[in-house]
């Protein structure tokens, strides 16, 4: 649309309006520059100026409902402040939960959750929010709204996961109530397994293991390691055994390192990578005793395990296997080996034990000096209550040096 100006009245009533404009335009970037640089200034009278310029600035009244709360002055103005500040913007959840904290103060209960649901409602999905939230209804005990907030901590704050399923925990000691709440996330579901570990919780922890397994949804599955050694530590091996079993049909690359009736010893000939944990070979590093796989050196297959000692002190070569057994049972165990120049008066051994009495049902000769591939057998019973065995490549007496190479190579256990 076009404004024609060819007299000279129309001109000058444009200039007019255009100068009124600019004035009333300056007039409020002055004024707000000014509000701008009072409340900067963060003093009692400079906010009251700042809101006298600004009545209608939501940031204003909040800074000055702030400043009455924190100096303790005057908590009721705090309280009506807040409530202005909220009014005019409704969309500032911190806003909300400042005047949360104020309705704490002077013990309004009712008015300080209404407060800490309209944060929520404004902000849904930002964590700090919803972790402040959950936490003031923890305080108040409102353990199912603390509860319905952690949980948007837990679906959306990596950083938080920890601490928020340990207020949880702390807070419930209920598997079920605390896995409801869960996203479902692996990645949170460990966090919660490694959390009960630490606590000791057995049974709480093959819960929360087996809600894992119910989601379907791959892992990384060293991420469970920890919690077999706690299933081992804590004698559960027939959970132990079930879960090996239910992680390898969720990762089908677990399923040839599942133990099978004719060889109990998983990865008995170093065919596939050693995955240290699970019911495949366990490796601890010793300064003294260095460990690989040797695809020039092998009794079968295609690859043995070389065992190198430098000359010092080793009470064992730091490899191991649980086994799950059956208790009152004869089993055949064998292993090949080759020496080469094992210098020691106490040479390594095999050893089978159970790691819960300590009764050595396995432990055959040392082995020193220099010897092509041989092959060692022993055959034994179970004892009435043994249900695991541990295999390890150990040195009795184990004080004496030692220098030399060791391969190893077809171990293998079965049921006679």
């Amino acid at each position: 649309m076009r404004i024609a100006l060819q007299s000279p009245l129309r001109r000058i009533l444009f200039a007019v309006a255009c100068c009124a404009f600019a004035a009333y335009y300056f007039e409020v970037c002055l004024r707000e520059y000014r509000a701008t640089l009072l409340a900067a200034d963060s003093s009692l009278a400079s906010l009251e100026k700042a809101i006298a310029l600004e009545p209608e600035n939501a940031r204003y009244r909040e800074l000055l409902a702030r400043y009455l709360a924190f100096s303790g002055s005057n908590i009721e103005q705090a309280v009506s402040t807040y409530r202005v500040a909220t009014q005019l913007n409704p969309y500032d959840a911190r806003c909300w939960l400042d005047l949360a904290g104020a309705y704490e103060v002077e013990g309004r209960v009712d008015e300080q959750e209404q407060s800490v649901e309209h944060a929520v409602a404004a902000d849904p999905h930002t964590p700090d929010i919803a972790w402040e939230a959950a936490n003031l209804f923890l305080v108040q005990g409102n353990q199912e709204k603390a509860l319905r907030y952690f949980r948007v901590v837990l679906a959306n704050d990596p950083w938080n996961i920890d601490a928020a399923l340990q207020m949880c925990w702390r807070a419930t000691g209920n598997v079920d109530r605390v896995v409801a709440i869960l996203p479902p996330k692996p990645d949170v579901y460990l966090s919660f397994v490694t959390l009960l570990i630490s606590r000791g919780e057995v049974a709480a922890t093959e819960s929360v293991w087996n809600h894992l397994l119910a989601l379907r949804q791959s892992f990384p599955f060293r991420l469970s390691f920890p919690y077999f050694r706690f299933l081992f530590a804590k004698q559960e091996v027939a959970a132990a055994t079930n879960a090996w079993r239910q992680l390898a049909s969720l990762n089908p690359s677990l399923q040839p390192y599942l133990p099978g009736s004719d060889n109990l010893i998983v990865n008995g000939g170093f065919e596939r990578p050693i995955l240290n944990g699970g019911f495949d070979w366990w490796y601890q590093p010793n300064p003294h005793v260095s460990l690989r796989i040797d695809s020039s050196e092998f009794y079968g297959g295609t690859r043995s395990l070389s065992v190198t000692f430098d000359g010092q002190s080793a009470a064992e070569a730091g490899l191991s296997q649980f086994i799950p057994v059956k208790p009152n049972t004869e089993y055949d165990f064998t292993a090949a080996y080759r020496a080469q120049e094992l210098d020691t008066a106490s040479g390594p051994r095999f050893s089978l034990s159970d790691p819960y009495t300590g009764s050595n049902f396995v432990l055959t000769e040392d082995i020193v000096g220099s010897n092509p591939w041989r092959s060692q057998n022993a055959e034994f019973r179970t004892g009435p209550t043994t249900n695991l065995l541990l295999l390890r490549i150990v040195r009795e007496p184990a004080d004496p040096l030692i220098r030399g190479e060791l391969w190893v190579d077809d171990f293998k256990l079965v049921e006679k």
